[in-house]
């Protein structure tokens, strides 16, 4: 006997090649598309501006090429719809270094345990700036449905282990950066928001993606300022891209309006020969203070989410 008074139906696969029948011809060009990179960008915690397919490197062409809206990256995306081989893994490699691209991605229909090891070899001897996901594709309907696609991470960079490169030791002013880029992201676990954290790096700075492509926030973490010699916590709103400029403009004509709402004044920086716009706040706190963690934590992330700046 049952309590669910709903009938219940089950998933049913689909094969790959029945919604995608060529690879070149229609899966690269769909995935491509706005709306499916950022399915994609979701699986991976990726959030990307645009892709370009069939992008040339020397003699070869890569499927597609996107940027990521956090750090301004390009991202390498290599698909299979079949089991992976080595002529595969080879092409990844020779298309990231023609293409200076830092993070791979590579979706087949299935992953080999040699390749998903490779991947894994990769990404522990890389340096951490660098990433490789291997993904699996697959497809699912209910009854008549429209089919929907998923995908399975099957290899991606361990970010804990990644932070520090073998063989190097740590200044007490990094390993202090470090763990304060850890408790963040461990304070954003409890606090959910839409907004995107990279991997903790032992540096001064860290990049956060808030939803909207050009866009995107620098937290950093100095101890120094240039302003007070002392400790300081930075929130840079960073505005990326060919109409930098003009959107900064257009915010800037919104000055006033804007501090009052903060009700603090922003720094607003719009440097010659320079293709970033920078609107920035400091705040004048030691972060190092283990009891003033989430207080600093708190400001970082609430600062973006509830902020004037964050909406626009």
């Amino acid at each position: 006997m049952t309590n669910t008074k709903t009938p219940l139906a089950r998933l049913e696969p689909v094969e790959v090649r029945e919604v995608w029948p060529h690879e070149a011809q229609n899966f690269t060009p769909w995935l491509a598309e706005d709306e499916n990179l950022a399915f994609l960008g979701e699986t991976l915690g990726i959030e990307f501006e645009s892709g370009s397919t069939e992008v040339p490197v020397g003699d070869f062409s890569a499927d597609i090429v996107a940027v990521s809206s956090v750090g301004n990256g390009k991202v390498l995306i290599e698909n299979q719809l079949e089991k992976t081989d080595h002529t595969h893994l080879g092409q990844i490699l020779t298309y990231a270094a023609g293409l200076d691209t830092l993070t791979v991605v590579w979706i087949a229909q299935r992953f080999t345990d040699e390749h998903r090891a490779a991947l894994e070899w990769l990404n522990s001897i890389t340096a951490a700036k660098i990433r490789f996901f291997g993904l699996e594709i697959e497809v699912w309907k209910i009854g008549a449905s429209s089919c929907a696609p998923k995908f399975n991470i099957v290899a991606q960079p361990n970010d804990w282990t990644k932070s520090i490169p073998p063989g190097v030791e740590l200044t007490p002013t990094q390993r202090a950066q470090l763990d304060f880029w850890r408790g963040l992201h461990a304070y954003a676990a409890d606090h959910p928001s839409s907004i995107r954290l990279i991997a903790p790096q032992a540096q001064a700075f860290m990049d956060l993606a808030i939803g909207r492509g050009n866009f995107g926030l620098t937290a950093v973490a100095n101890t120094w300022s240039e302003k007070t010699d002392r400790p300081e916590l930075r929130a840079e709103f960073v505005i990326r891209g060919t109409d930098a400029q003009a959107r900064f403009e257009t915010l800037h004509s919104e000055r006033d309006r804007i501090h009052r709402q903060m009700g603090e004044e922003l720094e607003w920086l719009s440097p010659s020969g320079t293709v970033q716009r920078k609107i920035l706040l400091r705040r004048d706190i030691d972060w190092r203070e283990p009891e003033r963690s989430d207080e600093c934590h708190a400001w970082l992330l609430t600062l973006v989410r509830d902020s004037v700046l964050g909406s626009q």
